[in-house]
């Protein structure tokens, strides 16, 4: 078992550099680099999971993304920032995951494998 931190929107369980919904309709949240651009060029700082070597078709299954830890959010967001995130409506989650990859800078998981879940939003506010 293996705990990360993932930032998404409650209403569609999706993370916040997405732009599209899985059925390719348009959500109705702003994307990251919509209203946080400073966060959202850092984030290139890091690699990507394809850069890590993860393979997020693996299995036919559905990949998300997350930190590693809670250092590593505030490594690659500033409280500023993930305050602006917080207020339009995304939620800070721990996880605990049974199925997940490994790479040097992203950890990306199934869903399905979430064996328990906690709102640490409140931590950051």
């Amino acid at each position: 078992m293996k705990t990360v931190i993932r930032i998404e929107y409650p209403l569609d369980g999706i993370g916040m550099f997405m732009t599209y919904l899985p059925n390719g309709f348009k959500r109705k949240i702003k994307p990251l680099d919509e209203f946080c651009i400073s966060a959202f060029r850092r984030h290139y700082e890091f690699n990507s999971p394809i850069q890590d070597g993860l393979n997020r078709q693996k299995d036919f299954k559905k990949w998300f993304c997350s930190y590693k830890s809670i250092e590593q959010l505030q490594q690659w967001l500033k409280p500023d920032e993930l305050k602006k995130i917080i207020k339009k409506g995304y939620v800070v989650l721990m996880l605990d995951i049974t199925e997940y990859q490994e790479g040097r800078d992203q950890i990306i998981y199934t869903k399905e494998s979430i064996k328990s879940f906690k709102d640490i939003t409140q931590l950051f506010i």
